[in-house]
């Protein structure tokens, strides 16, 4: 479900915090408020960069069930936060069946950069159980396919395609949503009843992020010649001509996500 190193989600939290549409974040907030303990079910948790989150922003209790298929990533949550007494942890493949993620009855369900990995199918069914059960949902960083690049190099946009194109393949779930992910969700649980929040949430990164640059250019890499094995040869000029740019402080990234929160009609 997961599939990513500890290391890249390291690296990539302080911008995924950064990133995090504040608006939604006051409005879930508000939302729980009424409720005396809260009870939190997230899907593909990592090592917890959701749980880090929410925590500061809602004044509750919160008993958290967290659902990932990389026992690695768990054990490392589980290492950070070994003396909270309220966090579940469940080593599990979301694709065989969503159960888990109703075992405790949630008054929430979150996920952070995962829609883009997973089928409209496996979604649909999702917001289907969402809509029987009346439970709200939280989506962070969705990736919606916008990126912005610089300096520029003339690969960049090829490059960009066809990671895109990488993105719908099959990450274990059916033909991915990829860059589609977002405004399909949305529209999904518009049309199940729900009234869905939105807020723009990019990644946004320069000097201070290098590390994160890096990685997430060498992911790039990777998958366009995975899609492409044929251009391996230009695509390695590229990154090479990329980290240039990242040793001598001049890259910028953004790359552009959705967060929305959905909360079923009364």
């Amino acid at each position: 479900m997961s599939g990513f190193s500890e290391e890249w989600l390291s690296a990539r939290e302080p911008v995924d915090h950064a990133a995090r549409g504040r608006l939604i974040l006051n409005e879930i907030a508000r939302f729980l408020e009424p409720l005396d303990r809260i009870k939190i079910a997230d899907i593909g948790t990592g090592t917890g960069s959701t749980l880090r989150a929410i925590q500061p922003v809602i004044s509750r209790p919160i008993d958290w069930h967290v659902i990932d298929n990389d026992k690695a990533l768990l054990d490392a949550l589980s290492d950070t936060l070994r003396d909270n007494d309220a966090i579940k942890t469940s080593c599990t493949d979301l694709a065989v069946s969503t159960e888990p993620v109703f075992q405790n009855v949630p008054d929430l369900v979150t996920t952070s950069a995962f829609l883009d990995l997973v089928s409209k199918n496996w979604l649909s069914q999702l917001v289907a159980e969402l809509a029987l059960q009346k439970k709200p949902f939280y989506a962070a960083l969705t990736y919606d396919g916008r990126t912005q690049i610089s300096p520029c190099h003339p690969l960049d946009h090829v490059v960009l395609d066809h990671f895109n194109r990488h993105q719908k393949t099959d990450k274990g779930f059916g033909p991915s949503l990829g860059p589609g992910a977002a405004q399909t969700a949305i529209g999904l649980f518009e049309e199940a009843g729900f009234s869905v929040l939105q807020e723009p949430s990019d990644w946004v990164a320069d000097f201070k992020h290098n590390r994160f640059q890096e990685m997430l250019l060498e992911g790039w890499r990777d998958a366009v010649v995975e899609i492409q094995p044929e251009l391996k040869v230009q695509f390695n000029a590229w990154y090479d001509e990329r980290m240039k740019f990242i040793a001598d402080g001049s890259s910028k990234i953004r790359v552009g996500h959705i967060d929305f929160f959905a909360v079923p009609k009364a």
